[in-house]
C-alpha cells in the first residue's frame, strides 16, 4: 500500500520504542529515585495514570538518559506498568507514565530505577492499526472498549461518515483483528452469519454511526446545524502502550460558511479506560472565527442526561434490541467551556474558535452486556472520571540518598 493509493498513513515513533527497550547489561551505581504519590480525593483510583516529567527524573539521574526505567511500590517485588512517552508525538520522551491503584485519600511511595535485564516483557492491553482490507478503516482498542473511524477509501462507495464508531466487546478480550478477519471470511464465503454485526460470544458492532457524530465526532456548526467534514485522510500512531495509546488524525479541509476549516486531532486512550481524550486544533482560512461542535449520537429511544455541555451521558439503543444498551458520553476537559445544543439525532458541545484554537474533551463508551450494567453505573463512572481528571495525583520527590 502506498500513500498514493491509500488516504490514511500511519507509523510508530520508532526511536521512542527503541529508547523504551534499550537496557544496558551493566548495573548503574545509583540508588532508586523515591517519591510519594497522594490521592487528594475520597475516591478509589484504579488504573490511574501518573504523569512524571522526564526532566525531573533526568535532573536527578542524568546517567539514566539512555536507560529503560522501571517503577514499583516501595517494598514490592512487582513492577507497575510504565511507559516512556513523547507527549508531542515526537521521538524524544518527555514524560514517564506510571499506572497504579491508590485508595481514597491514600499516599503511596514509589521507586524508580533502571529496568533489570531479567524484567519480563509487560502485557500490552492497547492495540491500533490501519485496516486497508476494509476500505482504510482505522481501529483501536484496550481491554475494555474498541472504536473505529472511516478512511477516504470508503468515500468511493459514497459513504461519508466522519463520526466515531463503537464496538461493544466483553472485556478483557481484544477483538479488532479477529472481527475483521472473520467478517472478511464471511464475505468471501457469502456467509452473513460470520459478520461482526452478530455476537459470537465476544461482542458485536451494533452501533449505527450514519451521518451522526457517533461517539465523539466533530463538525463545523452553522445555522443551528452541524456541517460535517469528509472521512479521515491521514492517521499516524505515535505511541502504542503499554500505558497509553496516542495517534493523530487529519481531515480534508471543508467549508463552514465562509470559513475553510483545517482540523487536526490528537487522540489518546489509556489502558483500562472507557474514554478517549481528544485535543483538536483548528486552522481557519477565509474568516476570523468559526463555530465547531463535538457530539454524541442519540438514537431513537435513548436516554440523555447532561450538565450543560460539561458532561453529556447517553444510554443508547443499539441496532439490535438483543444487544442490550450502549452507553456513550462526552466530557469537557477541566477548564474548558462550551455551549450545549441538541439536534434530532445528537447532543453537542459548541465551541467558538479562532485560527489556531484548540478544544479539549473526552468521549467514550460502555456496554450493558460488558462491564456497565445500567445507566446509573455509567453516570457514576463519568462523575468519578471527571473528578479524577480535575484532581490529579500529587507528587513529592523524597530527599535523594545517593
Amino acid at each position: 500500500m502506498t500513500a498514493a493509493t491509500r488516504g490514511i498513513r500511519w507509523g510508530l515513533a520508532s526511536l521512542t520504542a527503541l529508547w523504551m527497550v534499550a537496557a544496558a547489561a551493566a548495573p548503574v551505581a545509583s540508588a532508586p529515585l523515591e517519591l510519594t504519590v497522594r490521592n487528594p480525593l475520597a475516591l478509589a483510583r484504579h488504573g490511574e495514570v501518573l504523569t512524571l516529567p522526564m526532566a525531573d527524573v533526568l535532573q536527578r539521574r542524568p546517567q539514566w538518559r539512555t536507560r529503560a526505567l522501571a517503577v514499583r511500590v516501595a517494598g514490592s517485588v512487582d513492577w507497575l506498568p510504565a511507559q516512556a512517552y513523547a507527549s508531542d508525538g515526537g521521538k524524544t520522551p518527555d514524560q514517564l507514565l506510571v499506572q497504579l491503584d491508590i485508595a481514597p485519600k491514600a499516599t503511596e511511595q514509589l521507586e524508580i530505577l533502571p529496568a533489570p535485564a531479567s524484567m519480563p516483557e509487560p502485557a500490552n492491553p492497547l492495540y491500533a492499526r490501519l485496516v486497508p482490507e476494509r476500505d482504510d478503516d482505522f481501529a483501536w482498542e484496550n481491554e475494555q472498549v474498541a472504536y473505529r473511524i472511516y478512511g477516504t477509501a470508503l468515500e468511493k462507495a459514497g459513504q461519508v461518515f466522519p463520526g466515531i464508531d463503537v464496538w461493544s466487546k466483553r472485556p478483557p478480550r481484544h477483538v479488532v483483528d479477529a472481527w475483521y478477519k472473520r467478517d472478511a471470511e464471511g464475505q468471501r464465503l457469502n456467509d452473513p452469519s460470520m459478520s461482526y454485526h452478530i455476537d459470537h460470544g465476544d461482542g458485536l458492532d451494533s452501533y449505527d454511526v450514519g451521518h451522526t457524530p457517533g461517539d465523539g465526532g466533530t463538525a463545523g456548526w452553522l445555522d443551528d446545524a452541524p456541517v460535517a467534514s469528509r472521512n479521515a485522510s491521514q492517521v499516524r500512531i505515535t505511541a502504542l502502550g503499554p500505558v497509553r495509546l496516542r495517534f493523530e488524525v487529519d481531515y480534508p479541509p471543508w467549508h463552514v460558511g465562509n470559513a475553510l476549516l483545517h482540523q487536526h486531532k490528537v487522540v489518546t486512550l489509556d489502558a483500562g479506560s472507557h474514554l478517549n481524550r481528544q485535543l483538536v486544533t483548528y486552522r481557519i482560512e477565509g474568516a476570523s472565527r468559526a463555530t465547531v461542535a463535538a457530539g454524541v449520537a442519540v438514537h431513537a429511544g435513548a436516554d440523555v442526561v447532561h450538565d450543560g455541555a460539561t458532561r453529556i451521558a447517553v444510554w443508547d439503543t443499539p441496532q439490535k434490541a438483543s444487544a442490550g444498551h450502549i452507553a456513550t458520553a462526552l466530557l469537557l476537559a477541566p477548564g474548558e467551556t462550551a455551549r450545549y445544543a441538541s439536534t434530532r439525532d445528537a447532543s453537542w458541545a459548541l465551541f467558538d474558535v479562532n485560527d489556531g484554537s484548540v478544544i479539549r474533551f473526552a468521549s467514550g463508551s460502555g456496554w450493558s452486556q460488558g462491564d456497565m450494567p445500567d445507566f446509573r453505573a455509567w453516570q457514576s463512572y463519568l462523575y468519578d472520571y471527571s473528578m479524577r481528571w480535575s484532581n490529579p495525583l500529587q507528587v513529592h520527590w523524597l530527599r535523594d540518598r545517593q
